[in-house]
């Protein structure tokens, strides 16, 4: 059974609302935002009640299911994409450039990230609840740029962790990267659908250009620096920030050094950094942190990766999925998944395929994690089953040409929280194809009229019975 949230769940969020990153005025007015496809009305007659009802039917159905929001390639321009419709109901004029899409914590808001013109926008997925008291009632409207904007430099990795998420912003180096004198410091901004809404999120500079991350943990923020390394940009340090009421301090500053990092996770009670020698992690307990050291196995160690270029490089992981049943993450190295468990210090090979050629381009689990998802270069989605160790229990042809230029991945999962259903990108094809991972099958095609290159699902996350209990 599927339950809608009461607004105190779904739209005000019980963070508290932090300063620093101000609203500047944008498209999309209040009164935009607040026309009602659906107009509550309780004094007609049968034939207006089932009108009504048939409406909001409509309604409800568009709140379940969600919609995806679409950017065209080489264009500023993008779509929304009705699930419930099977069609695209809106065209969008985006403001600057859509290098990423990235949804909101609460699934909301679409990120946009625009490392072109060094910015970041938001827009509102137009479903919404609203508590009436006695009862809750739906509302779908137009798609809406909201007026916060955030003007840092070089937005790239953002890491959701519950309800919060780290944007972290790369800032820009001087020649050669020194560390001293950055031509933009880096920082991360702490993001919640809450703080989206009322126009502010909280900011932290940080000591000078980086390509690091942040993980949030409540009233802390996990985050880079890069003090020892000259000529990269990629960070070497983990430090813990405090919140203080609108800004945050310098908790502590790990001794153990994380040289080359590149990729990040949370779960229950760890937050993890992969480093070019192995793994970081961060425990909590509390308001106490600890960090350790967790060396790679001998195998992926005295491997090297064979580029798409054909170039070669020293094997490490480099990135990070997670999933909330479970307390372990999975991360690649070479395009070959690992398990990674934090609390046995243990990183393990997932064996996926027979195929030495074939590597990993996108990954991640499905809404429950009952299912790995691999997708390979080849263009062809496994679905492994956790339980039984990762055991293939189905492989899709989803991407028939296979994926070219994957050096920096392939087309992301888009997992639909509310139908579990998981969007996959085909560019080339102009297609985005429909997966569903319980049936084990591939289950449309949502057929487009122009070349995607970014997709993310957002709408009102539902609450689901759920029955599927994981311990990992």
């Amino acid at each position: 059974m599927i339950q809608f949230h009461p607004l105190s769940k779904s739209i005000a969020l019980a963070l508290s609302t932090l300063l620093t990153v101000t609203a500047l005025s944008g498209c999309g007015s209040d009164d935009d935002r607040k026309t009602p496809t659906t107009q509550p009305d309780h004094d007609h007659d049968h034939d207006e009640e089932d009108h009504d009802h048939d409406e909001e039917s409509e309604v409800t159905a568009e709140l379940r299911q969600g919609r995806i929001l679409i950017t065209e390639k080489d264009s500023n321009k993008a779509y929304v994409y009705s699930l419930a419709q099977n069609k695209v109901i809106q065209n969008l004029d985006l403001t600057g450039q859509a290098d990423a899409l990235q949804t909101s914590p609460s699934g909301n808001y679409v990120l946009v990230l625009d490392r072109t013109n060094q910015g970041v926008n938001f827009y509102h997925s137009g479903l919404e609840i609203e508590d009436h008291g006695d009862h809750d009632h739906p509302y779908a409207r137009d798609v809406s740029k909201m007026p916060l904007q955030l003007n840092y430099t070089r937005p790239v990795h953002y890491q959701t962790y519950g309800e919060q998420a780290g944007l972290f912003f790369d800032g820009l180096g001087a020649a050669g990267n020194p560390i001293e004198n950055p031509a933009q410091a880096a920082g991360f901004a702490l993001v919640t659908d809450k703080d989206i809404a009322n126009g502010k999120l909280p900011y932290q500079k940080l000591n000078t250009n980086m390509h690091g991350t942040a993980e949030p943990r409540g009233n802390y923020v996990i985050s880079t620096g890069r003090y020892d390394t000259v000529g990269s940009a990629l960070a070497d340090t983990i430090s813990v920030f405090e919140l203080h009421n609108d800004h945050y301090h310098l908790n502590q500053t790990f001794d153990t050094k994380c040289q080359g990092l590149h990729g990040s996770g949370s779960v229950t009670d760890y937050s993890i950094f992969a480093c070019s020698d192995g793994i970081l992690s961060v425990k909590q307990a509390g308001d106490a942190f600890s960090a350790e050291k967790i060396t790679y196995p001998v195998s992926l160690t005295n491997s090297q990766c064979i580029n798409e270029d054909g170039s070669s490089s020293p094997a490490r992981i480099g990135s990070f999925v997670t999933n909330h049943h479970h307390n372990y993450l999975v991360g690649t190295a070479c395009g070959q998944p690992y398990r990674i468990d934090p609390v046995s210090k243990n990183i393990a090979p997932i064996v996926w395929t027979t195929n030495n050629s074939r590597r990993v381009v996108s990954y991640d689990f499905d809404a429950h994690g009952e299912h790995l998802m691999l997708l390979d270069d080849a263009g062809t989605l496994h679905l492994l089953d956790v339980t039984q160790n990762y055991k293939q229990v189905a492989a899709l042809n989803i991407i028939p040409d296979g994926i070219k230029n994957y050096s920096h991945g392939g087309p992301s999962l888009i997992v639909n929280p509310n139908t579990e259903m998981v969007y996959v990108m085909d560019s080339e094809n102009k297609q985005i194809i429909a997966i569903n991972p319980d049936a084990k099958k591939i289950e449309s095609k949502l057929k487009l009229t122009f070349a995607p290159s970014q997709l993310a699902w957002f709408g009102v996350k539902t609450e689901h019975d759920d029955e599927h209990h994981h311990e990992s």
